[in-house]
């Protein structure tokens, strides 16, 4: 990909955003996406096929970008130096979060998605010892506890230091898998 479809894609994506603070997805058409961005609708439709398909793609390079951003963070099996350098990420990348995670409601399957991408993360890294047949549950529990954590959190504008909510995740998280294992 050369540097002006780069800058085409980025320039959709940050129209997106920025539309996605007022309305739906289902509200937004080409015509205000191609206006917004400062580009034509020939242009759009050479890489994508509806609104639809640039959300998807917004919705896979956040999911894509915390994990890089998470790959290289030297965790040292310690789970929460993880979590604390999402958190960070998230609030480094604020308007974007805001808009993902508090102000599309349709967006609880990309919450999700990413919720349980970093999960699978930092299970790959540190190994944690949860019980094969019971991880898809706890993943479950995890990623909708985490995913109401971090929407307050944000709503409430980053007012709990980052360490501190790595902390709460992470005592949660914690007690939750060793529930799950005492039961083994």
């Amino acid at each position: 990909m050369n540097q002006r479809e780069k800058l085409t894609q980025l320039l959709l994506k940050q129209s997106l955003i920025s539309l996605l603070k007022e309305k739906n997805i289902s509200q937004i058409s080409v015509k205000e996406l191609c206006t917004s961005a400062g580009i034509n609708r020939s242009t759009f439709y050479l890489h994508y096929a509806n609104a639809y398909e640039l959300h998807t793609q917004l919705e896979q390079d956040i999911i894509d970008n915390a994990n890089n951003y998470l790959e290289k963070i030297e965790a040292n099996n310690n789970a929460k130096l993880y979590v604390l350098a999402f958190l960070d990420y998230i609030k480094k990348n604020d308007e974007l979060f805001s808009v993902m995670l508090l102000t599309t409601p349709n967006n609880t399957l990309f919450s999700k998605r990413l919720l349980n991408a970093i999960l699978m993360n930092i299970d790959d890294h540190l190994q944690l010892s949860v019980p094969k047949s019971k991880k898809p549950f706890i993943y479950t529990y995890l990623v909708n506890g985490s995913l109401a954590i971090l929407q307050m959190w944000i709503q409430e504008r980053f007012l709990v230091p980052s360490d501190e909510m790595a902390d709460l995740i992470f005592s949660l998280a914690d007690h939750s898998m060793l529930a799950f294992k005492s039961k083994d």
